[in-house]
């Protein structure tokens, strides 16, 4: 099973629930984050002059590795918001590097107590997962046809990323497919993108299936924003 984007602290509580109770029943053999486990808000470049600028670093963090230990992935993909605190582990200002080579640290360390494989945030072949016949990762691609685009860039892939689960093909001879897990965040907690009319079309979900000889046949659980029934496959 696949899922991505719970963001720290900004996790919908509900939905961590829900795929948790549906690992625990299933407990699948492969455990796949792709990633953007915390938020670290106050991480990113335009947080300056704004409220995420001075937002607690610390329950994000510890919201994160929670969930991780919970989930207890064997495979995690490291999204762009991770990216931002290692992009920041060189930063010129010694005080920024310290900080962001601590929270980091933080971070990966239960994803390294698990053995879990850690894929970096990178577009090229390092950056994927193989498994099953598809790439897993975090995505980085957006907009309407983000999933078709995926799919036409990488092959058949399972991404997160842009927070709308759904599934798609690419215009191919092969026929392959993107399935997007959505994002298990609170959606109205993530106050950055509550003026953008694309965000009306997030979702959260995850992707699960299985993978015999070597070829995966998956399927995508979707719940749409504002649920309250948070059902499961029986």
């Amino acid at each position: 099973m696949a899922i991505g984007c719970p963001h720290g602290k900004l996790a919908n509580p509900k939905a961590l629930e829900a795929v948790l109770t549906f690992a625990d029943r299933w407990k699948p053999k492969h455990r796949i984050h792709l990633g953007d486990g915390f938020d670290t808000s106050c991480f990113r470049a335009g947080a300056k002059g704004t409220s995420d600028e001075s937002s607690e670093q610390d329950p994000d963090t510890k919201a994160g590795v929670d969930f991780i230990n919970k989930f207890r992935p064997t495979v995690f993909c490291m999204g762009n918001h991770e990216q931002r605190l290692v992009n920041l582990a060189t930063h010129p200002n010694e005080l920024i590097a310290l900080a962001a080579n601590k929270v980091l640290a933080e971070c990966l360390a239960p994803i390294k107590r698990l053995n879990a494989k850690l894929i970096p945030y990178r577009i090229s072949r390092e950056g994927w997962h193989e498994l099953g016949g598809y790439r897993w990762g975090h995505g980085h691609l957006y907009g309407e046809n983000y999933l078709r685009d995926s799919a036409e860039s990488f092959g058949n892939c399972v991404v997160a990323h842009a927070h709308r689960a759904g599934m798609q093909k690419g215009r191919r001879l092969d026929n392959a497919t993107a399935y997007g897990g959505g994002t298990l965040a609170d959606i109205p907690a993530m106050h950055y993108a509550s003026g953008r009319r694309s965000t009306l079309a997030w979702s959260s979900g995850m992707v699960f299936g299985e993978v015999c000889h070597e070829k995966a046949q998956l399927c995508l659980w979707e719940w749409p924003q504002y649920t309250t029934d948070w059902r499961l496959p029986i």
